[in-house]
């Protein structure tokens, strides 16, 4: 993947930069190796495989962020001139009423973002005999997430989605995860998400209540089903199963730690706390209820 630069060091080596990156990305591993080099930072000793590797990570992730906004930048302009391609025809017809009205995509092939994230419950409604809540409860997931990350975050993260998924070769939602576990670039990106998600309910009652709404303001609606406690709870420890269970590892705590931020871990295990309390008051109203049935 790399290739030689024939701009000679101080280790009598060469700057390695990605084959197949942009111009911009040659610029910006170029820069960055010289101000290494500058500093003493990378010396012949210290130019091991794994940094080899970490850099090649780098060009990695530098080049989904270029490509990201390139992406938005074309849709922006290819939405700016379809709508003023209408505007023109319009005007030049003479007649409004002949004009079709722009149709819009399903974006069923294009939800690579709720794709990856909804494969966490997927079990929950994949199974056409004795589903737990019917496929309703997606769209309303995929509202929810629209509202939590807003529409740009939400365009860039699809996009690196789809290149995420692209890797594998396999529908199974079960499968896919177990190898994104495997891979801390993919579970870094992954596992971020589900913490951006996570990490709105640290005010728990709130954003149980706010969940609930917005999924139900979808399945009502469309299906007539009814989002409930006992649905929220199944959905709930579906998603974050994996992160939980990272909680009782102190190794994996450290490295939620090092991965998203100091203190993580902890904020965690806190809504963790949270969740745990939450099903208990719920049981016990359900077994008062049962009693006086």
């Amino acid at each position: 993947m790399f290739e030689e630069d024939n701009k000679p060091n101080e280790t009598g080596g060469s700057l390695q930069v990605a084959q197949r990156s942009t111009a911009a990305t040659k610029t910006i591993i170029r820069s960055v190796l010289d101000l290494m080099m500058s500093n003493s930072l990378l010396t012949k000793e210290k130019k091991t495989p794994k940094l080899d590797e970490d850099i090649k990570e780098l060009v990695r992730e530098i080049e989904v962020v270029i490509r990201t906004n390139l992406l938005n930048h074309g849709n922006e302009v290819t939405e700016k001139v379809r709508k003023e391609a209408l505007l023109a025809e319009t005007q030049v017809g003479g007649d409004a009423a002949g004009v079709p009205p722009p149709q819009k995509e399903s974006g069923n092939r294009s939800k690579f973002l709720l794709r990856l994230i909804a494969g966490r419950f997927s079990h929950l409604f994949a199974d056409p005999e004795n589903p737990v809540f019917p496929r309703e409860v997606v769209m309303g997931f995929d509202n929810y997430l629209e509202k939590l990350l807003g529409d740009v975050l939400y365009s860039e993260l699809n996009v690196e989605a789809q290149e995420l998924l692209s890797q594998f070769a396999t529908d199974d939602d079960g499968e896919i995860w177990k190898m994104i576990g495997k891979n801390d670039r993919n579970k870094r990106f992954a596992y971020n998400i589900l913490i951006r998600i996570l990490l709105k309910f640290e005010d728990f009652d709130w954003a149980k209540r706010n969940f609930i709404s917005i999924l139900n303001n979808v399945t009502e609606r469309k299906s007539g089903f009814l989002f409930e406690d006992t649905h929220f709870q199944l959905l709930f420890t579906a998603l974050f199963s994996d992160l939980f269970r990272a909680l009782w590892d102190d190794e994996e705590s450290v490295k939620l730690d090092f991965m998203f931020g100091e203190g993580t871990a902890s904020r965690l295990d806190t809504i963790r706390d949270h969740f745990k309390a939450y099903k208990a008051q719920v049981a016990a109203q359900q077994d008062a209820q049962a009693a006086v049935g």
